[in-house]
Parts: structure tokens; C-alpha cells; sequence
């Protein structure tokens, strides 16, 4: 194992130029397939979680609701086991909320009455109910004493649930492409480093070396230039990274908790895919070389 390591090391100094250019091609497919695979993985966490939120429903009272009737609403409503939340909304709390959200425009409600805005109780509802249990309970609050009126986000979940199998998909294309051009990148890049050797691969068959004596040191020289590479790419990956999401966390605290860099298992699959390009390109180059012979 000793000799292999050794010239392994001999055939990376022996031709500097070319072990560059394999290391930056492969740096370059790894960054960019590490690039697809943090955005995307980053995107989906972000889709996944505003889609797992649950389904909004909107129950409003009418104006002269008995207050009976409003206690009785809000206990039929928070007995059901698919409620996942519930908060009451009076129309004094609406008011401050519309008065807020318009923020400089709020002098727009002067000399409005906060009476004429509905108390509701919002709701929240697991996600995964099928449709027509959601108009179920939905016609069944509808019909309950001082309700004028239950509006309900359902559609908003099913966006999210497309939004993820879209997301799932860009992903698997992107990494589909990935995969190609990096393929094709590295298999030129490690023929042209091949060809450069061609007289010392040539010279090693002459004095009687075959099989893993002759291939393998050089096959092994692309796995480091690979496992190099990759660490490469990965270091400035999160430098890039962290410049970005630095400001992003600072402007969007809501995203701080699912902005993330790459997981150790997502680092390890990056490093052996680089790995992976650099023997698999020098195994190539190898038989090119023995193809020209």
C-alpha cells in the first residue's frame, strides 16, 4: 500500500500543471453540484415548513352574537381533536391588528367604529385532513349559533403540497444535469492529464507492469486530486454560504431556524462523489492511454 500511496503522490508532483487543472475541474463540479443540493435542500426545508402549518379557518361572529353563543362556538371548537389551534379574535383586537398592518395609513380609520369589524376565532386544522372532512367541519361551524360566516385556507395547503413535489423535482433535474456535465468535464480533463503521461505509462508497460502495479497508483492519484478538490469546493461553499446568509438571518429572522449549511452526511456524499471523479476520470484516462498505444 506503501508504493501505491508514494507514487501516487510521485504522479501528482510529476505533473503539476495537469493535476491542477483535474483538481480545479473537479472543485468546480463539486461546487456546483454542492450548490444545487444546499439551495434546494434549504428550499424545501423552507417549503416544508410553511406547508406543515396547518389549514386557517376563519370563524366570524355576527355583530349582536349573544355572548353564550360565542362561549359555545369556541368550546365545540376546541373539542375537536383535529383542531390544532384556537384564539379568539374581539373586534377591539382586530381593529389593532388592521391598525398596524397599515401602519403610516392608520388615520385612514379615523372616526370608524372598531364595532363594525366581526369577532372571529381563528383556527387551526391538521394539515393532512382529507378535503371533505375539512368541508365537513367547516359546514358544522357554519351552522352554529352567532356564526355569520367560516372562511377556510384549505387551498393554500394543497398549494404547498404541489410547492414541495415542484421543489422535489427541480432538485432531482438539477442534479441529473449536474451529473452530466460533470461527467463529461472531468472525463476530458483527466484524458488530456493522461495523454500527458502517456510516455511513462508507456515506458512502465515496457519493463513489465501489468494489472494494478501499472493502473493503480494512478488511479489512486485521481481519488486524492478528487477528495482535495472536494474539500476545496466544500471550504468555499460555506464561505459563500456564510457571507449570504448573514444578511439574509438579519433581514428574515423568521428563516433563521431553517437556514442552514449542509448536513455531515450531505459533506461526506460531496467528498466521495469528488472521489468518485477523480478515479473514475483517471481510470478512463488510463484506458485512453492504453487505447492509443
Amino acid at each position: 500500500m506503501e508504493y501505491y500511496f508514494r507514487r501516487a503522490l510521485d504522479n501528482i508532483k510529476a505533473s503539476p500543471a495537469a493535476s491542477g487543472v483535474a483538481v480545479a475541474s473537479i472543485a468546480a463540479s463539486v461546487l456546483f453540484a454542492g450548490a444545487v443540493l444546499l439551495v434546494s435542500s434549504n428550499a424545501y426545508r423552507m417549503v416544508a415548513r410553511w406547508a406543515a402549518t396547518g389549514i386557517d379557518v376563519s370563524v366570524f361572529f355576527a355583530t349582536d352574537a349573544p355572548e353564550a353563543d360565542i362561549v359555545a362556538a369556541k368550546a365545540q371548537v376546541a373539542s375537536d381533536a383535529a383542531v390544532i389551534d384556537s384564539r379568539y379574535v374581539s373586534s377591539e383586537d382586530a381593529w389593532q391588528f388592521l391598525s398596524d398592518t397599515l401602519d403610516r395609513s392608520a388615520d385612514l380609520l379615523a372616526g370608524m367604529d372598531p364595532s363594525m369589524l366581526p369577532a372571529s376565532l381563528e383556527v387551526k386544522l391538521e394539515r393532512s385532513l382529507p378535503p371533505e372532512e375539512v368541508q365537513a367541519r367547516l359546514a358544522q361551524w357554519r351552522a352554529l349559533g352567532g356564526v355569520s360566516d367560516v372562511q377556510s385556507g384549505g387551498n393554500v395547503a394543497d398549494v404547498g403540497s404541489n410547492a414541495l413535489d415542484v421543489v422535489r423535482w427541480v432538485a432531482w433535474a438539477l442534479g441529473a444535469l449536474t451529473l452530466i456535465v460533470s461527467v463529461i468535464i472531468v472525463a476530458s480533463t483527466f484524458q488530456l492529464a493522461a495523454y500527458t503521461r502517456r510516455e511513462e505509462m508507456n515506458l512502465l508497460r515496457l519493463v513489465g507492469a501489468v494489472g494494478p502495479v501499472y493502473w493503480g497508483p494512478v488511479v489512486l492519484a485521481g481519488f486524492l486530486e478528487g477528495i482535495a478538490a472536494a474539500l476545496i469546493a466544500l471550504g468555499l461553499l460555506l464561505a459563500v454560504f456564510a457571507g449570504v446568509a448573514m444578511p439574509i438571518r438579519h433581514e428574515l429572522p423568521i428563516v433563521t431556524d431553517v437556514l442552514a449549511f449542509l448536513g455531515p452526511r450531505q459533506c461526506l456524499t460531496l467528498a466521495l462523489w469528488g472521489a468518485a471523479l477523480g478515479g473514475a476520470g483517471s481510470a478512463l484516462g488510463m484506458w485512453r492511454v492504453s487505447q492509443w498505444r
